[in-house]
């Protein structure tokens, strides 16, 4: 599959001075494996953003640090709640050889007669499976025809799904990707979603608000480096 290259730097500025590096134009990351020590490193918050920014599922990256290249994926990418660039990015170099696990969003395409009919609608009940595959295999959507899908009650499971040779899915093999229901509990469905959007406890909000950053974690990253 294809790759794509991003340039970085270690990294000194940890803890209170992430912000400052943040407005300085800068996005913190940690690079980190199997046979890799965490490292601090920081990229151009414009070029990581444009690249991150049209990712879609998992992708090999090729990371440049001072002059080593390291072929990773994205584990974790924080990202601002308003403005929707992103924070902070965990890089998990892969070995090439070394199967890894990963979620493949999953795309419903083709034409269903049941969503054509205007009574019926194809619902999605799945959007991602895990799969276990190596770095070259690796695949960033699994694509599920639903033209089989005509008539109500008529459903998609996991096993259904045809994939790729070098791919294995561990997801539920009886677990429902998509199925035929009346159009009507589309909107049953996102009403009481609503509702329970709203219904919101003081105490949640309360724990949101001491959830961690990932200032938070750098700060965490550096002691555990300096324990060691």
């Amino acid at each position: 599959m294809d790759k794509t290259l991003l340039k970085a730097e270690k990294r000194n500025v940890i803890g209170k001075g992430i912000k400052k590096l943040r407005r300085d134009g800068w996005l913190p990351a940690i690079l980190y494996g199997p046979s890799l020590d965490p490292v601090a490193i920081q990229l151009s918050a414009l070029e990581a953003g444009n690249v991150l920014g049209r990712i879609q599922g998992t992708v090999l990256i090729d990371l440049e640090v001072e002059g080593n290249i390291h072929t990773t994926i994205v584990r974790d990418l924080q990202s601002d709640i308003l403005r929707g660039n992103p924070t902070h990015v965990d890089f998990f170099a892969v070995d090439m050889l070394q199967k890894l696990t990963i979620n493949v969003p999953i795309s419903l395409v083709g034409e269903s007669i049941a969503d054509a009919s205007g009574e019926f609608v194809v619902m999605s009940n799945l959007f991602e499976v895990q799969v276990e595959c190596l770095p070259n295999d690796i695949i960033n959507v699994l694509e599920v025809d639903k033209e089989s899908l005509t008539e109500l009650g008529d459903t998609l499971i996991v096993a259904d799904i045809e994939v790729p040779e070098g791919i294995t899915i561990l997801t539920d093999s009886n677990e429902t990707v998509a199925r035929v229901a009346y159009a009507g509990i589309i909107e049953v469905e996102e009403e009481v979603e609503d509702e329970e959007a709203l219904d919101i406890d003081a105490e949640d909000v309360e724990v949101i608000e001491k959830g961690k950053s990932s200032d938070d974690e750098d700060q965490e990253f550096s002691s555990d480096s300096s324990d060691a």
